[in-house]
């Protein structure tokens, strides 16, 4: 999914994996033949979809008000009424993102998994979340409110960062293993991918609207 390692299965799945298997999942409800066979299968995916974008909505999005909320989180909750599902410590939460959330916008975060989010921001799992209607519109107003308020952290001088912050120092010693390829906005952590290209091109056509 991207160059700085993220476990798949043991850290839960990254956004970019939830918004691609989300947009599938639509695909496939509309290429379905609408016979009993079909008709069993669209029930099946419309169930998935809908918990999958429940979990999504509630769980990756984060704006000020939601970084508010875990920040003033209580741990060890385990009932089905916990607020604090994850058991997430608040002082968990990195300090460059209190500078990065405007008061104005929003994203979906990298992953979620017991006691860890990954608050980073993730280019290509934003713009599928948008493209897919993952997002709900409101969301999809605030992720592109976010890339304007913080243009110059997510596009600069580059087409459109993958990742932002880009790991370094000690961080990125213990994560990469010092491997000059995963350098700071290399190609691996935080740079551009090629790959990403159809993406990108639609994520423009997605901002030339608001402009």
């Amino acid at each position: 999914c991207d160059g700085v390692l993220r476990a798949q299965g043991v850290y839960g799945y990254p956004i970019e994996i939830q918004a691609l298997f989300f947009m599938a999942l639509r695909s496939a409800m509309s290429m379905l033949k609408h016979d009993t066979e079909g008709k069993e299968f669209m029930e099946r995916i419309s169930k998935r979809l809908h918990a999958l974008s429940f979990h999504m909505r509630s769980y990756f999005w984060l704006d000020f008000q939601q970084l508010n909320d875990i920040y003033r989180y209580k741990t060890e909750e385990y009932s089905h009424t916990a607020v604090n599902k994850f058991n997430v410590i608040p002082d968990s939460i990195p300090e460059w993102v209190f500078d990065f959330m405007p008061l104005r916008g929003g994203y979906f975060i990298g992953n979620v998994s017991p006691a860890r989010m990954d608050f980073r921001w993730f280019a290509l799992g934003n713009c599928v979340a948008i493209l897919a209607s993952l997002a709900t519109p409101e969301q999809s107003a605030a992720i592109m409110d976010l890339i304007e308020e913080r243009w110059e952290e997510l596009v600069g001088e580059m087409p459109v960062k993958i990742c932002h912050p880009a790991i370094e120092s000690h961080e990125w010693r213990i994560v990469t293993g010092c491997d000059p390829k995963n350098t700071r906005w290399s190609y691996h952590n935080g740079g551009s991918w090629p790959g990403d290209f159809f993406f990108f091109f639609s994520f423009l056509k997605l901002f030339s609207f608001r402009l």
